[in-house]
């Protein structure tokens, strides 16, 4: 068992939409499956086999000085300041880059329950049980064999394809998952978005919730809306003030605006 004793909310965290397998176990807290080991999370104790707690240390970010990081955040960026505190509870959580690509092809002009449905369905009828109820994530060489019609129990539509593009040149090493770490930010989305269904907004998902790169900002047409109605940037002029303004916390700094900002319906007209 390890603590997560501070900067760590279970509710920011596993409710922010960086994750899809986490979800309240009915006593308080949440029961997630990642890395093919089931975690139960209560009150910022993660229970798990001690073998398992280096694990969970790197997924939980612990390595990460969000003191520094809010504290940097909110002095490059005093309007941040009401996000962060409302926010304060989140980490960024370091997924697998298999997993976290399906994920977010999957999530494209999608709902979070139904994202959810979709990835357990699919984990469910092609992973490993690890325990009663509880799979984990097949990998690409298991879906690269398959075809349309097997995925159809996912109920995913035209995102089935892009499923089975995905496994398919991960698993012949046309896109080099193990080269993607140690790639430049903009070679490793180039590399990414080989894969259908992976566009700009995807790719930079993949990066900030896998890879740590923590220099990515997502941005879709709400977010981009959320950014012009607080800062009074245009469209084109969004990519810029970004990278100016936050540099290499933008991660960051999009989920704390991404928690308020939805929490508070703003952007929404």
């Amino acid at each position: 068992m390890i603590y997560l004793t501070r900067n760590f909310d279970q509710v920011h965290t596993f409710e922010c939409g960086q994750c899809f397998r986490w979800n309240p176990d009915g006593d308080g807290g949440y029961i997630g499956v990642a890395g093919g080991r089931v975690c139960r999370v209560k009150d910022g104790a993660v229970m798990c086999p001690d073998a398992d707690n280096e694990f969970w240390e790197n997924y939980f970010g612990e390595g990460d000085d969000y003191d520094r990081i809010k504290s940097e955040l909110i002095s490059r960026d005093p309007e941040l300041e009401k996000c962060v505190r409302y926010g304060s509870g989140i980490r960024i959580l370091r997924q697998d880059l298999w997993e976290t690509i399906i994920s977010f092809i999957i999530s494209a002009n999608n709902n979070i329950p139904r994202i959810k449905k979709i990835i357990e369905t699919l984990c469910e009828s092609f992973g490993d049980e690890i325990e009663e109820g509880r799979f984990s994530f097949p990998s690409a060489e298991k879906l690269g064999v398959l075809d349309v019609g097997d995925l159809a129990c996912l109920r995913a539509g035209y995102r089935n394809k892009y499923i089975l593009d995905a496994a398919r040149k991960v698993s012949s090493g046309e896109v080099d998952l193990s080269a993607v770490a140690d790639m430049s930010t903009a070679d490793a989305k180039r590399e990414l978005m080989k894969i259908k269904g992976v566009g700009g907004k995807v790719a930079d998902c993949i990066l900030l919730f896998s890879c740590a790169r923590y220099e990515t900002f997502p941005k879709d047409v709400w977010i981009k809306r959320v950014v012009t109605e607080l800062y009074g940037v245009e469209d084109k002029e969004i990519d810029g003030f970004i990278a100016e303004k936050y540099g290499d916390l933008a991660g960051f700094a999009q989920q704390y605006l991404y928690f308020w900002a939805r929490d508070n319906k703003i952007g929404t007209k």
